[in-house]
């Protein structure tokens, strides 16, 4: 059965996943793009600017990987209607599992493939004392915030019209709550206080506000 969602949800987000698996290749050997030995205080700092600037590219990979598996799990029984899912011998509750699981296979699927090229990235480059690499440090952090990512997002496409039209009204209304509070100049914005809860640091989704170094000191 597994074995089964797993194909139908690769074959749904193949594309997807060749894209990131190219972009998880591409930003670590860019990032450190022209770097030989570093042994000038100076270039030590040119190569952690650079680091620093291709820090963000790693959390946005993360997003697109997790936006596109929650998509990827989803649209098979949207575009059927659930039809295929309510004829399965299975609790709706396994189902849910199984589909759940076959996008985190494919996420570390992609996190492997950023592992191996951080490391050949890494390994090309000679750092002097000072600096360290820290590729199971991106590899972790890219799971960790895939994983969040993919949790909130597969919960959300997988809930029905009628719960998807609420959540968008609720949004709707704290939009229109901070554009109100704006224009009365109360001191006070709904919209942002959610956006610090989101991105809080007891949130799960901080770790995108985290420091994303692939060389460091």
């Amino acid at each position: 059965m597994f074995r089964a969602i797993l194909w139908s949800q690769w074959r749904e987000s193949r594309l997807a996943m060749v894209v990131l698996a190219g972009m998880a290749v591409a930003v670590p050997l860019l990032s450190l793009r022209g770097a030989g030995a570093v042994t000038d205080p100076w270039a030590s700092w040119d190569l952690l600017r650079a680091t620093a600037r291709w820090g963000a590219a790693y959390p946005v990979l993360a997003l697109a990987a997790a936006l596109a598996l929650a998509a990827g799990a989803w649209w098979p029984d949207h575009r059927t209607k659930h039809v295929y899912a309510l004829t399965l011998p299975v609790s709706r509750v396994r189902y849910l599992l199984l589909r759940y699981g076959a996008g985190l296979t494919l996420l570390f699927v992609i996190a492997a493939v950023l592992a191996v090229s951080t490391v050949v990235a890494t390994i090309r480059v000679p750092l002097p004392t000072l600096l360290h690499a820290y590729p199971g440090g991106i590899t972790v952090r890219f799971l960790l915030a895939g994983l969040s990512a993919y949790t909130i997002l597969f919960g959300l496409m997988g809930l029905t019209p009628r719960m998807a039209r609420l959540v968008a009204a609720v949004f709707l209304l704290v939009v229109l709550a901070a554009l109100v509070a704006d224009l009365a100049s109360l001191g006070w914005n709904p919209l942002g206080s959610v956006v610090d809860a989101l991105l809080g640091p007891y949130s799960p989704l901080a770790i995108f506000r985290a420091r994303w170094m692939l060389i460091d000191v």
